[in-house]
């Protein structure tokens, strides 16, 4: 598992990261990293297995005894060591070219509020399809582009959230048909949102502004009612 060097690593317009991702800029204890991990197969499935797009470790850190298999890798060559020196094996690569991993190698990934920001998702899906095993296991999140409130932005005449930090905006529908069409099909779910009169009464209360009420939402509703969805895939 050779790292590419700097030098072959793509122009910014395809770059896999964003600036502000060079530092741990995701707290360890975002709603998408509690929300997956309730998802994240017992070690005895788990396997060997990649948080692609790891930062410095922040979900590797959350996982416990089930990431002492799991290794990381990210875009940015410090955001790797520092995974590293946290005590989780990592490299640098970038997710918009091939993935440095042989052919049904591993038994799992990660890929935790990465890809809508790879401008050639279907070819990373792809790439990972191509790295795991029959039966293994992808676990990815990624917003819900139109999530009621993304709705309400767009009547309003306001462009999509974050458009130019991420390069990809996924209906729940079209990752679903993204995902099948590499031969994923979805085993569980935890999608959640947020309940927005809750957290404001919470903030009344003095409890912090960044403090939301979220629930995990049921899977019929995702389309309207989730924030984020939160996979659990497998490959057939």
């Amino acid at each position: 598992m050779s790292s590419p060097s700097a030098e072959s690593l793509a122009a910014p317009v395809e770059t896999a990261a964003h600036p502000n991702d060079r530092a741990p800029s995701h707290p360890p204890d975002r709603s998408w990293y509690r929300f997956a991990l309730r998802l994240l197969p017992e070690p005895r499935r788990a396997g060997r297995w990649i948080d692609l797009g790891c930062g410095q470790g922040e979900f590797l850190g959350r996982t416990g005894h089930q990431s002492t298999s799991g290794l990381g890798l990210d875009f940015w060559p410090e955001n790797a060591r520092a995974a590293s020196r946290a005590g989780h094996p990592s490299l640098a690569a970038d997710l918009n070219h091939p993935l440095p991993f042989r052919d049904a190698s591993l038994d799992g990934v990660a890929l935790i509020e990465v890809i809508e920001h790879i401008v050639r998702a279907e070819d990373l899906l792809g790439e990972i399809a191509r790295v795991l095993r029959p039966g293994g296991w992808l676990l990815l999140t990624t917003p819900n582009a139109v999530h009621w409130t993304y709705r309400w932005r767009t009547l309003t005449g306001h462009p999509p959230k974050q458009e130019g930090y991420h390069y990809r905006f996924f209906t729940r529908d079209r990752l679903a048909d993204k995902a099948a069409e590499q031969g994923f099909e979805i085993e569980a779910r935890a999608s959640y949102g947020k309940q927005a009169l809750l957290s404001r009464l919470g903030r009344l209360a003095g409890r912090d502004r960044r403090d939301k009420v979220r629930y995990r939402v049921p899977g019929p509703f995702e389309g309207l009612l989730a924030q984020h969805f939160v996979w659990r895939m497998v490959k057939r």
